[in-house]
């Protein structure tokens, strides 16, 4: 199906989002990534961006800012599943290890509540390295997009 229109583009309603379904995605990250984030919201802790004061630290290492890691999560619910339209309205994550510069990184959803009157989705989210190690888990409370249509209907922003 070619898009065409904003309408074509719309992730999934709440309609076809079932419990169990699942959605993931890969990405390594770099050291440009760590770099691009911290200009973006000004957190230039060195033992992020400094070598020599993050190889004195317990890790050793420079280590990825945490929600960066978390931020992995926004790009599936966004782009992935639901997908286009889906709005975060909440999320509960624990930190379990660092993630180091090159480090490729699975962020994995779950959908594991739907509630249809209220228009909301509850997802497990777990980040796992390349060794299987879980870095970080929690939960996501999304809202789904719904038809372009109805959001005009009811009085919404378009």
């Amino acid at each position: 199906m070619q898009v065409t229109s904003i309408e074509d583009s719309i992730g999934l309603t709440i309609d076809q989002m079932h419990v169990g379904d699942t959605a993931s995605f890969w990405k390594t990250l770099t050291e440009a990534d760590i770099y691009q984030f911290s200009g973006i919201v000004g957190n230039f802790n060195p033992t992020h961006v400094n070598k020599v004061f993050a190889s004195r630290t317990r890790n050793g290492h420079r280590t990825v800012p945490q929600m960066l890691v978390a931020g992995l999560v926004s790009k599936v619910l966004g782009t992935q599943y639901p997908g286009n339209g889906t709005v975060h309205a909440a999320q509960d994550l624990v930190f379990h290890k660092p993630v180091f510069i090159n480090d490729t990184i699975q962020a994995r959803l779950v959908v594991t509540r739907i509630d249809g009157r209220k228009n909301r989705v509850w997802l497990d989210l777990t980040c796992s390295n390349q060794h299987g190690d879980l870095v970080v888990s929690g939960e996501s409370e999304i809202v789904p997009p719904e038809p372009f249509e109805t959001t005009h209907r009811q009085g919404g922003r378009g």
